[in-house]
């Protein structure tokens, strides 16, 4: 590429200063043109750290960009990445990609109208190591998976100051990763249904295209520290998937990101986990949501 992407940072909050802004401010196939946040201190503190401009308006982040990357909550960037489309930037958005299947669909809509390149920031689905993983299971005849996402992050306060979080619970704030891994490692799902709490654990069960069942089990409330461990069975045996063993590759995984977006908004394809990998996710959640 001949010259670097110019990206726009839609939001200044912990997410925003810990992994967007870093990832996209290094290069050299993007260079981050500012910030925007509704609340313009944040936006300012975050953008002289790098040097960039905090735009008081995000129509003013807008025309300063090619693409948009998002760090807010969920239902307000359904709308915003909705009006950029609008705009002609390219999208690069969070999980879930809104808080309900009709927000998802809107800016769907407005995507397959505007024809803006889009992609989803998975983060296990840039690692290194689970590429390969997935890479292994092309030729691993699979008739069943389990996996298991256990954190204290409900109870320590890393989300704290997030509403979204405390009132859409551990399903759609940890789900899509689990989800979508599942549905990368045996294929489509066709069907999903959830059992427990939404506050507190979380037993999901899929049916997947291929015959295969999965299941998923995920929480916020189980100190200490993080676990996440997937299962595939098959005639040949078993493998296994423990992010307790697996690399730091953080560095890699930002430049799988930064680089495939950069691709995306330069050739104008949208990536393969796009707004559609979105949608599909967000039909899938709010089949698994406990009432």
């Amino acid at each position: 590429m001949s010259e670097p992407v110019t990206v726009g940072l839609a939001g200044a909050g912990p997410w925003a200063r810990r992994f967007h802004a870093p990832t996209f401010a290094a290069g050299p196939e993007t260079r981050l043109a500012g910030v925007w946040s509704r609340r313009h201190a944040a936006a300012e503190e975050l953008a002289g750290e790098y040097g960039v401009t905090a735009f008081r308006s995000y129509e003013d982040l807008l025309s300063a960009c090619e693409g948009v990357v998002f760090a807010v909550p969920p239902d307000v960037q359904a709308t915003l990445a909705t009006r950029a489309a609008h705009a002609g930037r390219a999208l690069l958005l969070e999980k879930p990609i809104a808080l309900s299947v009709p927000e998802a669909a809107a800016l769907t809509a407005a995507v397959e109208a505007t024809g803006v390149p889009t992609q989803v920031v998975l983060t296990h689905r840039y690692r290194p190591v689970i590429r390969d993983f997935l890479d292994r299971l092309r030729d691993f005849p699979v008739i069943g998976a389990r996996g298991c996402q256990l954190t204290g992050e409900f109870l320590d306060g890393t989300y704290a100051d997030s509403p979204w979080r405390a009132t859409a619970g551990v399903l759609y704030n940890t789900g899509p990763h689990g989800i979508d891994l599942l549905d990368a490692a045996l294929g489509h799902i066709e069907e999903i249904t959830g059992m427990g709490n939404k506050d507190g654990f979380l037993a999901l069960t899929c049916r997947h295209e291929s015959g295969a069942v999965s299941q998923l089990t995920i929480c916020g409330r189980v100190p200490p520290g993080r676990r996440t461990h997937y299962e595939v069975y098959g005639p040949q045996g078993t493998l296994v998937l423990d992010f307790t063993k697996l690399p730091e590759d953080s560095a890699p995984t930002r430049a799988n990101l930064r680089a495939e977006f950069a691709q995306a908004v330069r050739t104008g394809v949208p990536h393969p986990i796009d707004v559609h990998r979105g949608l599909h996710l967000q039909r899938l959640l709010a089949q698994a949501e406990i009432v």
